[in-house]
C-alpha cells in the first residue's frame, strides 16, 4: 500500500518539491522573457546549475527542518514552526552561495525572493497533505494486551502519531465489553472479533497476546484478512509507529534470525565504506580552521593535553581507541574510575561545554573513520567497561556490535542524554533499528537530524 508516511511516499514528496522549484524558476524565466524590470532583476535563473543547487538547498533545509517527516499531524501554526528555520537556513546556503560563486553567474542575491514564493507553495502544500492524512487515518483495533501494548497506549500514539486512531480493544477475560483499558475502550472479548469488525471499521488489527494457546482466532483473522484488513504483531505496529525494536516484549533469539533486514551484502559494505572516507576526507579540510581554534582555545582554557584517547568497543567486539577533543578536566576519573558523563558534569571544561554543546569534540573521530574503526553513521561505541556491564543486564546487547560503530547514530538523533542502565537500553532500541534497516537512505536522514540537533539542539 502506498503511503506519504513510508519511505517511498517520503521520496515522492521531496520529487514533488523538487517539480515545484522547477515550476517556479521556470515561471520567473518565463516572465523575465516578457518584462524588462524582471528580466534585469533576476537574469538567466532558469539554468540546469541554478536548479540543481537550488534543489539541494531547499530539500536539504526541508528535511532538516522535519518537513518530510509525514508521521504526525501539524496545525498551521506548527507548520509554520517548521517552515521559518527552514526557510532562514535556505536563505542562509543562498546567501553563502550568491558569495562565493557571484562571479560565476551561478548563484545570485535575487535568488532570495524566489525562495519566499517556493517556501509559500510549499506551505500550502504540506497543508494539503496533512489536511488529507487527517482525514484519512487509519483505524487501529488491539486484540488481547500485553506490556507492550499498554506503552503504546500510555505514550498516547493514537494522537501523537495522527495517522493512526485506536477505535478499542479486545479483552481475555479480565475485562468486560464496556470497561476501558488505560483509557481505550474494550469493545468486547478476543472470541468475538468476527463480529466487532463488522460493527466498527477497522483497517489494521494489532495482535497483542502473549499467551496464544488456543486463544488466537485464526479462521476470524483470515476472514478480516480476505475483507483486506491489515494483521500485524504488536511489536511490527510500535517499530513501525516509533521507529525502534521493543526489546522487552515478544523479540526471541529466532526472532533476529528469521526476521526480515540485519544483512548488508558486501558491496552496500564497500559503498558504505568509501562514502565515509571521502567524506571524512573533506570534512577534515572544511573543518581544519575551526580544529586549530579549538587546539588554541583548549590549552588556554585548562592544563593537560588537547586530545583524549579512549578505548571502546568497535565491530566484532574489537577494542580499538577513540579520539576526541579533551572536553573535561585532565584525569578527570583518576579518582571515581570510570562513570557516565552526565548532562551538566561539573568536570566539564568551559570550552568543553560549548564543544560538547555543538558536538565540536567528536570532530577527531573523523580520524577514526579514515582508520577503518568507524564509519560516519552506525551505533556509537561504548567503553569495555559499560559492555560488560551493559551486556549482561540488557538482552541482544552486543548485536549491537555486528556493523562498525558511527560519529553519529540513529539513537543520537532520537533519543536524549543518558546515563542509566534504562537509558542505554531505550538507545538500544534505536541502534538494533538501525542495524535492521541500515540503508544509504537512513544513513542521509541521520546526517540531515544530527545538524539539526547541532543547529537547535537535541540529542547525544
Amino acid at each position: 500500500m502506498f503511503s506519504v508516511r513510508t519511505t517511498r511516499g517520503a521520496v515522492s514528496i521531496i520529487l514533488t518539491d523538487v517539480v515545484i522549484i522547477c515550476a517556479v524558476s521556470f515561471g520567473i524565466t518565463i516572465g523575465s522573457l516578457t518584462d524588462s524590470i524582471l528580466l534585469s532583476f533576476y537574469g538567466p535563473l532558469f539554468s540546469y546549475a541554478t536548479l540543481a543547487l537550488l534543489s539541494c538547498i531547499v530539500v536539504s533545509s526541508s528535511a532538516i527542518g522535519r518537513l518530510y517527516s509525514l508521521m504526525e499531524y501539524l496545525h498551521p501554526v506548527d507548520l509554520a514552526k517548521r517552515i521559518t528555520p527552514a526557510f532562514l537556513l535556505s536563505v542562509a546556503f543562498t546567501s553563502i552561495f550568491a558569495f562565493l560563486a557571484e562571479n560565476l553567474l551561478v548563484f545570485r542575491w535575487q535568488m532570495i525572493p524566489a525562495l519566499v514564493l517556493i517556501y509559500a507553495i510549499l506551505f500550502f502544500f504540506r497543508y494539503f497533505i496533512f489536511f488529507i492524512l487527517s482525514k484519512n487515518r487509519q483505524r487501529v483495533l488491539f486484540l488481547g494486551y500485553s506490556g507492550l501494548a499498554r506503552g503504546i497506549i500510555e505514550d498516547d500514539l493514537a494522537k501523537r502519531f495522527k495517522g493512526y486512531e485506536i477505535i478499542g480493544l479486545l479483552a481475555t477475560a479480565d475485562y468486560r465489553p464496556g470497561e476501558e483499558f488505560y483509557g481505550i475502550p474494550v469493545l468486547g472479548t478476543v472470541s468475538q472479533l468476527e463480529q466487532v469488525t463488522r460493527d466498527h471499521p477497522v483497517d489494521t488489527i494489532v495482535v497483542a497476546l502473549r499467551d496464544r494457546r488456543g486463544k488466537l482466532p485464526m479462521e476470524d483473522l483470515l476472514r478480516c484478512r480476505v475483507r483486506n484488513v491489515r494483521v500485524q504483531e504488536c511489536w511490527s505496529f510500535y517499530e513501525r509507529i516509533r521507529r525502534k525494536l521493543p526489546i522487552d516484549d515478544f523479540l526471541t533469539p529466532s526472532w533476529f534470525v528469521f526476521e526480515n533486514g540485519f544483512y548488508q551484502s558486501s558491496l552496500n559494505a564497500s559503498v558504505k565504506r568509501w562514502q565515509g572516507v571521502i567524506v571524512s576526507a573533506i570534512a577534515l579540510l572544511v573543518f581544519l580552521p575551526v580544529i586549530l581554534l579549538l587546539i588554541i582555545l583548549i590549552k588556554l582554557d585548562s592544563p593537560g593535553p588537547v586530545f583524549y584517547r579512549q578505548k571502546r568497543v568497535g565491530l566484532n567486539g574489537k577494542v580499538f581507541h577513540l579520539l576526541k577533543f579533551r572536553s573535561m578536566v585532565h584525569d578527570a576519573e583518576k579518582t571515581t574510575g570510570p562513570v557516565y558523563a552526565q548532562e551538566d558534569d561539573p568536570r566539564v571544561t568551559r570550552v568543553g561545554r560549548v564543544m560538547r554543546k555543538l558536538r565540536l569534540d567528536e570532530i577527531p573521530q573523523l580520524f577514526n573513520v579514515l582508520k577503518g574503526d568507524m564509519d560516519m553513521v552506525g551505533p556509537r561505541p561504548e567503553r569495555p567497561f559499560f559492555v560488560k556491564q551493559l551486556g549482561d543486564r540488557i538482552p541482544y546487547y552486543n548485536l549491537r556490535h555486528t556493523v562498525r560503530p558511527g560519529v553519529t547514530g540513529w539513537a543520537q538523533v532520537n533519543y536524549s542524554y543518558g546515563d542509566s542502565v534504562d537509558s542505554a537500553k531505550e538507545k538500544l532500541q534505536y541502534d538494533l533499528y538501525y542495524v535492521k534497516h541500515m540503508s544509504w537512505y537512513l544513513d542521509l536522514v541521520i546526517v540531515f537530524l544530527t545538524v539539526k540537533e547541532v543547529l537547535w539542539g537535541g540529542g547525544r
